[in-house]
């Protein structure tokens, strides 16, 4: 898939993930363009803020090695948290891509709305219509949400992308 593969593979194993998945996320995130540098100054392979680079493990984010070390500690940080709310790991995966691409945030107060008005909050198709609410000020507004407004079409666009390219990816 890239000239990454194996630090791909050596993170995807210790994630647990088939490392075409990680390899998806990488893609979305970076086109593999290692010192790739985004509009809000997320960096590398990985494509993370700075302050999430610095807290798993990345001094240079530009660095494949440390960007994808760094990447996948993230993800694993996000997995340990939704595994206690979302045990059904093909649904977790679906909260962990939304969280890594949104902040874990703004999906915690998706899954707090799906409460409240009593919808299943482990389910990512019920999850992701309350996150999609959050541009509207009914929702944002509601004292159940702490991150506030949110144009959340990029994560749940983004989680489709991230999983259409992963099943590409199994068939090549």
């Amino acid at each position: 898939l890239s000239p990454y593969d194996n630090l791909i593979k050596e993170g995807a194993k210790s994630l647990g993930w088939d490392w075409r998945l990680l390899g998806a996320l990488v893609y979305q995130e970076s086109r593999f363009i290692s010192n790739d540098q985004s509009w809000a100054g997320a960096r590398g392979l990985m494509q993370l803020m700075p302050a999430t680079a610095q807290r798993f493990g990345a001094a240079n984010p530009d660095d494949p090695h440390q960007s994808i070390k760094a990447g996948v500690r993230f993800l694993k940080h996000l997995d340990d948290y939704w595994v206690k709310k979302v045990p059904d790991s093909v649904q977790r995966v679906k909260f962990v891509l939304a969280s890594y691409n949104v902040g874990l945030t703004h999906i915690i107060d998706a899954r707090k709305l799906a409460i409240k008005y009593e919808q299943n909050p482990s389910d990512w198709n019920t999850v992701k219509e309350f996150l999609f609410k959050k541009s509207d000020p009914v929702y944002y507004k509601d004292p159940v949400v702490i991150a506030g407004y949110c144009k959340c079409e990029e994560p749940i666009r983004y989680v489709e992308e991230v999983l259409g390219r992963y099943e590409e990816y199994k068939i090549h």
